[in-house]
């Protein structure tokens, strides 16, 4: 092995360093970046040179956008004996009959959620019947 081969070696072992030492700086800025909840490329621009990078190239960074949590919505609920339930819920426009018991949950019937108008007019309605029994509109049936 002659000088010229051994100096070729040694460049390849330095320049094969530096990348992973490269590789492992940005694995653990992005990381922190990932950890802060925010767009996980933040951490490789240090904050001190973001103000210098938006004054150099004049763009605004704007925040990664959030995903919207759709909510579900517990319409009614009623005991069917036991530790049986049957609920009814609503979860992104649609309405989820499930029959909840010990073994597991089962969706009964799904249907497209009534407007609040036609939600509203179903409340009316069910008060007025319940009272027109001469029962609580608040009070349930025990089936």
């Amino acid at each position: 092995m002659n000088g010229d081969d051994l100096l070729q070696v040694l460049r390849t072992v330095v320049s094969l360093a530096a990348v992973l030492g490269l590789l492992l700086f940005l694995g653990k800025r992005l990381q922190k970046g990932q950890a802060a909840g925010g767009n996980p490329f933040a951490g490789l621009v240090p904050r001190r040179g973001l103000g210098r990078l938006r004054a150099i190239t004049g763009l605004r960074i704007a925040p990664a956008p959030r995903a919207k949590t759709e909510k579900i919505t517990l319409v009614a609920r009623t005991g069917l004996g036991g530790k049986a339930q049957l609920v009814v819920a609503e979860f992104g426009g649609i309405r989820y009959v499930l029959g909840v018991s010990e073994k597991g949950i089962d969706v009964v019937d799904t249907q497209e959620a009534p407007s609040v108008d036609e939600a509203s007019e179903n409340v009316i309605s069910l008060a007025d019947a319940g009272a027109a029994r001469g029962e609580d509109a608040g009070a349930s049936s025990a089936a």
